[in-house]
C-alpha cells in the first residue's frame, strides 16, 4: 500500500480540522493508500507537542523549517495565518512537496506573482481549501449546470454570513490586522462565496463594491482599544463572463446569522438554490415544464443528496445520513491526498486560490475607486 507522510503547519482551529480529517479519511474511504501524521509544527512548542501527544504524529517542533527539509514528509497542510501562507508555499515549492493550503493563498496582491512564477508550482499537487466545494449538493449543482440543465445563466444572488462582529463589544483578533491578515471579511469569507460562484458559474468579468467598518474601535481583549481598518461587511455587484449578473454579500455583522452561506442561481431553462444551513438537499427548478392548472409539476424539487459520494467503497456514513460542515473538509482532503498519491493534479489548485485572490483584490479596488473594475 502507498503511504503519504503529512505535515501540518499550524495547530488551531483550521490545523486540527485537517488533522480531524487526516485520522478519520480511512474510516470515511478506506483509500488504497497509508496516511501518517509525519510531523506538526507550531509557533509554540508547548501547542506542538500537545498536538503530537493527542493525534499520533512522529515528532513536533516549533522550527517549521524542519518540515519543509525533512524528505520524508510529501505533503504539507498550511493552517496557519494568511501572512504566513507566501513564505511557506515558497518553501514548500522549494522543496517539492505538495501543499494543502488555507484560504486566502496569500495576504497581499503583490505575492500573487512570486507563487505563480515558481518553477515547481505544476509539478506537485496542490489545492487551495476551498472545501464548500465538496458538499454533495454542491457538487450535484455542478452536475445539473453542466448537463446544461439550466439553459443561460441569467443571474445570482449569494451571501456568506455570520453575526459575530454586529456587537461593538466584540474584541479584535488577528484577522482584524492588515499585517496578519492582509485583507478583513472578503478575505475570509468573501472568499467561499467568491469561489463558489466562479466554481459553478465560471470566470468574473467585472465588479462594484462597497465595504463597510461599522465601528471605529474594538476592544483589543488586553485592556485597551483596538483602532479597525479592516472591513466587515462587503457588499458587490458582479458580472461574470458569460454575461451573468449577480449580487454578494461577505458579511459578519448578520445578526442573527451563523455561518449562513447561500446561493441561488436564476437560467433561462431553470434554476437553484444552494442552502450550506441545509446541507443535506439541493432545490432544483426545472423551468421547462408546461403551466398546467391543478396537475402540473412545476416548482422547486428537493433532491436528496445527503452524504451520497460518487466511487466511495463502503460508504461511511451511509448516504442517507445527514451531513455536517467537517464532512465537506474530509471529502476536500482526501481528494487533494488522492490526487497527490496517483500524481495527479487536484482542484480547486493554488492557481484556482489566486485566481480568487485577484476578485478579492479588484472588490477592494472597486470599493475605494467608487467605480467598476475589471478583473485583470
Amino acid at each position: 500500500m502507498k503511504e503519504i507522510r503529512l505535515g501540518v503547519l499550524g495547530t488551531g482551529f483550521m490545523g486540527k480540522t485537517h488533522i480531524y480529517g487526516a485520522k478519520n479519511i480511512p474510516l470515511y474511504y478506506e483509500p488504497d493508500f497509508k496516511i501518517t501524521l509525519a510531523a506538526v509544527c507550531s509557533g509554540h512548542i508547548a501547542n506542538a507537542e500537545k498536538a503530537k501527544d493527542l493525534y499520533g504524529f512522529d515528532y513536533a517542533t516549533d522550527d517549521e523549517n524542519k518540515l519543509f527539509a525533512d524528505k520524508n514528509i510529501d505533503a504539507l497542510c498550511v493552517c496557519t495565518p494568511n501572512a504566513d501562507h507566501k513564505r511557506q508555499i515558497l518553501k514548500a515549492l522549494d522543496a517539492k512537496k505538495h501543499i494543502y493550503c488555507e484560504k486566502p493563498v496569500t495576504a497581499f496582491p503583490s505575492e500573487i506573482g512570486e507563487i505563480l512564477k515558481h518553477k515547481n508550482l505544476d509539478k506537485v499537487t496542490t489545492q487551495a481549501v476551498f472545501h464548500n466545494r465538496f458538499f454533495a449538493n454542491v457538487i450535484r449543482a455542478k452536475q445539473i449546470i453542466d448537463e446544461g440543465r439550466l439553459g443561460e445563466i441569467l443571474s445570482f444572488r449569494g451571501h456568506f454570513e455570520s453575526g459575530g462582529l454586529a456587537d461593538p463589544l466584540a474584541p479584535a483578533v488577528w484577522r482584524h490586522t492588515k499585517e496578519r491578515s492582509g485583507g478583513g471579511v472578503l478575505y475570509d469569507v468573501g472568499s467561499h462565496i467568491s469561489d463558489m460562484v466562479y466554481f459553478l458559474l465560471g470566470e468574473f468579468e467585472s465588479v462594484q463594491a462597497k465595504t463597510q467598518i461599522p465601528y471605529k474601535t474594538r476592544p483589543d481583549g488586553k485592556g485597551g482599544a483596538f483602532t479597525c481598518e479592516l472591513d466587515e461587511a462587503a457588499y458587490i455587484i458582479a458580472t461574470l463572463k458569460n454575461g451573468a449578473h449577480g449580487l454578494l454579500e461577505a458579511s459578519k455583522l448578520a445578526t442573527g446569522a451563523t455561518t449562513d452561506m447561500y446561493l441561488r442561481i436564476n437560467g433561462s431553462k431553470g434554476g437553484l438554490i444552494i442552502d450550506l444551513m441545509d446541507p443535506n438537499f439541493l432545490y432544483f427548478y426545472d423551468n421547462t415544464l408546461p403551466n398546467v392548472p391543478l396537475g402540473g409539476m412545476k416548482g422547486f424539487t428537493k433532491i436528496e443528496c445527503m452524504q451520497n459520494y460518487e466511487n466511495v467503497v463502503h460508504p461511511f456514513p451511509p448516504s442517507k445520513h445527514p451531513t455536517g460542515w467537517i464532512r465537506a473538509h474530509v471529502h476536500s482532503l482526501y481528494c487533494f491526498l488522492n490526487a497527490a498519491v496517483n500524481g495527479k493534479q487536484a482542484t480547486p489548485s493554488l492557481r484556482d486560490g489566486l485566481y480568487i485572490q485577484k476578485v478579492l483584490d479588484t472588490v477592494y479596488e472597486a470599493a475605494e475607486s467608487g467605480k467598476e473594475v475589471k478583473i485583470k
